[in-house]
């Protein structure tokens, strides 16, 4: 039929649209594919390929220095994050550089990086609920009350900083034992099992039997894990509800004998 293009010309202009570089993928995009797919060497080949061209481009230096340190090249890792500092002030990059030089026994260093971000990033609570940490690891249990305390009035709708205050309220029993904190944290954080086992095992430090049983089988209901499971089962032996302990326990004991421990439920 006149005026249909034939196959040949189909094909021809498939090619072009395909080899067009607006279409094509770049080092930073396959690297995220490798990653996905678990070939972590080519990943870390095409990162490096990516800050070739792009030496500016802070998420694919960040991606590199975390595969490094991966395969222990922890100090690799930490020059890379220091080089994406002195480009922009990257949240991710200081967390994981503190992290780095705490475990290095550089603390002296780690804080005066997250003293340097609480001026730099004026709107994150991370940089103080980390020096909070640093403090109340040191004992300097008033620093890290004030800590707490900026890190949640910095980011009101952090979660994560609420439910730290609220963790750290229920060790040294300050005001409410971290109650009121710990509900505000659920508030924001519905879908974080992890958070859900901090507010239970705070519950159940106050003695709320019942709302720790709760926070526990959410938990549970969003991410099972044998932490959790085993919190659970406790509680329920100090409620005195043994057989229903006793049968979690039974069947965790069959899923741990036949699957190992990083195939879930962790």
């Amino acid at each position: 039929m006149r005026g249909m293009p034939s196959a040949t010309a189909l094909l021809l202009t498939l090619s072009i649209i395909i080899a067009s570089p607006a279409l094509a993928e770049t080092p930073f995009e396959a690297a995220d594919r490798l990653i996905e797919a678990g070939h972590i060497p080519e990943a870390r080949r095409a990162l490096a390929a990516e800050l070739r061209m792009h030496p500016e481009h802070v998420e694919a230096r960040y991606n590199l220095a975390v595969l490094l340190q991966q395969i222990d090249k922890q100090q690799e890792a930490a020059e890379l994050y220091r080089a994406n500092l002195a480009i922009a002030w990257h949240l991710p990059s200081v967390i994981n550089l503190v992290a780095l030089l705490q475990k290095q026994g550089y603390t002296d260093q780690a804080r005066q990086w997250l003293q340097k971000s609480t001026k730099q990033l004026r709107s994150e609570a991370a940089p103080w609920y980390l020096l909070a940490a640093m403090a109340e690891g040191e004992g300097r249990t008033g620093d890290a009350r004030q800590h707490y305390r900026k890190a949640v009035t910095t980011d009101p709708l952090n979660g994560f900083a609420h439910l730290r205050l609220a963790a750290f309220q229920s060790r040294h029993k300050l005001a409410d034992k971290g109650l009121k904190e710990a509900n505000r944290a659920m508030q924001l954080l519905p879908d974080c099992a992890p958070c859900w086992r901090k507010s239970g095992d705070i519950l159940l430090a106050a003695d709320l039997h019942q709302q720790a049983l709760k926070a526990y089988q959410s938990a549970l209901a969003i991410k099972p894990d044998i932490t959790t499971r085993q919190q659970l089962i406790h509680l329920l032996e100090r409620l005195g509800e043994h057989q229903r302990a006793t049968r979690m326990q039974q069947a965790l004991d069959v899923w741990k004998k036949h699957y190992p421990p990083e195939s879930g439920p962790h």
